[in-house]
């Protein structure tokens, strides 16, 4: 059963069966383990402070998927929804709905303009509206909201759309906001997300020797294990971008024999790094097939997705299809109009 539809149920079964004491509660959602239900204390950049139970917890922010405030208009809860699972013009059309003025609660007004804004920062990275309206609305954001929990992530947001205009010294920028996070593992991406800035302007040497210090960091948890296997595909591309081939096809295969199933932005990633180092190889035919895995399979990555789209319109004439590569040139300026071919 979809996501979205299990959420639907769930909240049927909590207008019908929840007891009046939560509609006088938050209810937060850690990435791990089992809702809090309880009233949130204070709010900073960093996480929460939420008084449950009669004794007040403190969460990072990064340990947060979402919290369902009391007093949340309903568009809110089905928008944040949407948006929490990738469905970003249905969040858009729901958090439309809402009339900002009329929220009572800071931390609600909050939420709500976050998701707005990750909508359309995400759909306009798919080339779905202006990236640089996206930019401005999110830049007033982080000025307006400085104490929002959703703070860093607004700034990763920033580097995304950075990265994708071009905007290097900007991505940079953003990118190093997060490295000032409580968070150990967004200290840690902040590092592996400059290792990927440096990579696009060509600086492969610095960029091997962010994505290294990734992998030997000391983090403890799923977050901070799955930012060290991302950063073995940066390694991937690193040292592809600085003609050792051999090594990066090499270490490419064995990253590729212990993927996950599941984790389409780390395949992605790998295959495509994997792709690059054979083409620099001149093993055309080889990196137009993992190119095609990009492709094929983890397309839900869309800066990936492009990567691929366009790698693929340069190798395919080299082994003689140039009907191969018009067809990717024509789904890359179809499905990603702001991107060109």
């Amino acid at each position: 059963m979809p996501r979205f539809h299990r959420v639907a149920i769930c909240f049927l079964a909590i207008a019908l069966s929840a007891p009046a004491v939560w509609a006088q509660n938050d209810r937060i959602f850690p990435v791990t383990g089992n809702p809090i239900t309880g009233k949130v204390q204070t709010v900073t950049k960093n996480g929460i402070a939420v008084l449950a139970g009669g004794a007040e917890q403190q969460i990072l922010a990064n340990r947060i998927e979402k919290i369902m405030y009391a007093g949340d208009p309903a568009p809110l809860t089905r928008g944040r929804e949407f948006a929490l699972d990738g469905q970003y013009e249905m969040a858009l059309e729901e958090l439309k709905k809402i009339n900002l003025g009329e929220l009572r609660r800071k931390l609600i007004t909050q939420d709500a303009l976050y998701y707005r804004l990750l909508a359309e920062a995400k759909l306009s990275l798919v080339g779905k509206g202006s990236r640089a309206t996206a930019t401005t609305n999110l830049v007033g954001f982080v000025q307006k909201h400085s104490d929002s929990w959703h703070y860093y992530k607004a700034a990763r947001l920033l580097g995304d759309l950075a990265m994708a205009e071009g905007k290097y010294s900007m991505a940079r920028s953003s990118y190093g906001v997060i490295g000032k996070a409580a968070a150990p593992e967004w200290k840690v991406e902040s590092v592996y997300l400059t290792s990927r800035v440096q990579l696009r302007e060509g600086q492969a040497d610095q960029a091997q020797a962010g994505f290294q210090k990734v992998t030997e960091a000391r983090v403890d948890s799923p977050q901070g294990a799955r930012l060290q296997r991302l950063a073995k595909a940066g390694l991937v591309a690193a040292l592809g971008a600085q003609g050792k081939t051999d090594e990066a096809i090499k270490l490419s295969q064995n990253l590729i024999a212990e993927l996950s199933p599941t984790d389409n932005e780390l395949a992605a990633r790998i295959y495509n790094a994997r792709g690059r180092a054979l083409a620099q190889a001149d093993q055309n035919e080889a990196a137009i097939r993992a190119y095609l895995h990009t492709h094929l399979m983890f397309s839900s990555v869309p800066d990936a997705h492009v990567e691929a789209l366009q790698a693929l319109v340069q190798l395919w004439p080299k082994v003689g299809k140039t009907d191969r590569a018009n067809e990717m040139r024509q789904i890359l300026q179809q499905t990603y109009p702001g991107w060109g071919g």
